[in-house]
């Protein structure tokens, strides 16, 4: 069975991964991987093929990855995802029968540096906080946006998903990646900005259920990204990463220290 093509093992895969209404963007990183995976077995192998695929070939493309790749060799922490992506898509094969041996049985990932990741320190997070002009709408906007990724953890998608009625007195409600839903604690100082929020500063187009808005509607990531890099120039604080995923760690990080 061929690898590639609209008739092909691949293909088959993505399809069954739409029946299973995955969610878009996890079949457009299984599509993208994928296509890398089929490209080099057959310019580095000579294989295309689904049956001819063997652990010593995906190993090849492994280190064809690590080594050079297409432009420049990539990190140890991206080839794991490709990695993995591949196993998933192996391991679909074996169960469907197309194939009479895994591959992906004895292949494994390469070992990543560990790094200890970047957080914020209580007095920066005070710092970041304190730079929010708390008079204007916009800046109250801005502080509950920070106050709530450092409280709760939430992905930058998500804070930009949240709707009016995910809101809750102590917490709100998040579907997030995977399409799971769930509920996240607020801290009660925390819910008090959100219900000021919500009901003096929060100023949009009639139907709007979007929480956070701006002057041309919901906020995007990019506008989010936007705030955080407006609020890393004010504050002018010496640290290696100041992003919205830099809450997300410390948050992670509180919360193993707090047990």
């Amino acid at each position: 069975m061929k690898l590639d093509g609209e008739k092909g093992s691949v293909a088959q895969f993505i399809r069954d991964c739409q029946v299973r209404n995955l969610s878009d963007r996890t079949i457009f990183n299984y599509t993208r991987y994928l296509r890398v995976m089929v490209k080099i077995l057959e310019k580095q192998c000579s294989v295309t093929e689904l049956e001819q695929v063997t652990v010593t070939h995906l190993r090849d493309c492994v280190f064809y990855l690590l080594s050079s790749g297409e432009n420049e060799a990539l990190s140890v922490s991206t080839v794991k995802l490709y990695i993995r992506i591949w196993k998933v898509f192996f391991n679909w094969c074996y169960q469907e029968e197309l194939l009479d041996m895994n591959p992906v049985n004895r292949l494994k990932s390469p070992k990543a540096e560990k790094r200890i990741k970047q957080t914020f320190t209580p007095e920066q997070i005070q710092v970041i906080l304190d730079s929010c002009d708390l008079s204007t709408e916009v800046g109250f906007r801005d502080c509950v946006i920070f106050s709530l990724m450092a409280d709760t953890g939430l992905r930058l998608s998500e804070i930009v998903s949240l709707d009016l009625d995910s809101v809750q007195p102590t917490y709100v409600k998040i579907f997030g990646k995977g399409r799971r839903e769930r509920e996240i604690g607020l801290h009660p100082e925390v819910s008090k900005l959100l219900w000021k929020y919500i009901n003096k500063c929060r100023h949009a187009a009639p139907g709007e259920t979007a929480l956070f808005v701006g002057r041309k509607g919901p906020l995007t990531k990019a506008a989010v990204e936007k705030i955080v890099k407006r609020a890393k120039e004010r504050c002018s604080l010496n640290v290696a990463q100041f992003s919205p995923h830099v809450f997300r760690h410390t948050f992670s990080k509180q919360y193993i220290d707090h047990g």
